[in-house]
């Protein structure tokens, strides 16, 4: 059996419990009526989408959001994917990454005087609590080789 995907938002508002439970009847119904059971759920979806956004003194059902960067968006996207979809999603997500990382690089390499050593870069990558503590760490072991 599939794992069962939550309901979006829009799902919730176009559909009903009656419409849920005929959908879940659909298999035990003999193949001829099916077809007609299918369509009339997908009819009344669509006659309560219709319902929904034809009220003109009635708010939109939800308020518009700031589309979230594609990183999130590619998270809320994701539980609805199948396979491929959801792969294709990761090859994205990891694309992004990918280029944020050669952008962090690239804006090291024009500050940076001279050549990036790789600890520079390394250090230049941790957030600025754990930069703090690789610089002290850093400095010891110096400090350890030079019998400071």
């Amino acid at each position: 059996m599939k794992p069962t995907l939550r309901m979006t938002e829009f799902d919730e508002l176009i559909g009903s419990n009656s419409l849920q439970m005929m959908k879940a009847f659909l298999p035990f119904l003999e193949p001829s009526m099916q077809q007609w059971a299918a369509v009339y759920i997908q009819m009344q979806e669509l006659q309560n989408a219709i319902t929904l956004f034809q009220a003109p003194e009635k708010p939109p059902p939800w308020p518009r959001q700031p589309t979230p960067p594609p990183e999130e968006l590619i998270e809320i996207l994701r539980p609805y994917a199948g396979p491929g979809e959801a792969a294709t999603l990761d090859q994205m997500k990891s694309s992004l990454e990918a280029m944020k990382l050669y952008q962090k690089f690239s804006d090291l390499q024009r500050k940076a005087k001279g050549p990036l050593s790789p600890m520079d870069l390394a250090k230049e990558m941790l957030p600025p609590e754990q930069a703090a503590m690789f610089e002290t760490y850093s400095t010891m072991f110096q400090n350890m080789d030079l019998g400071i």
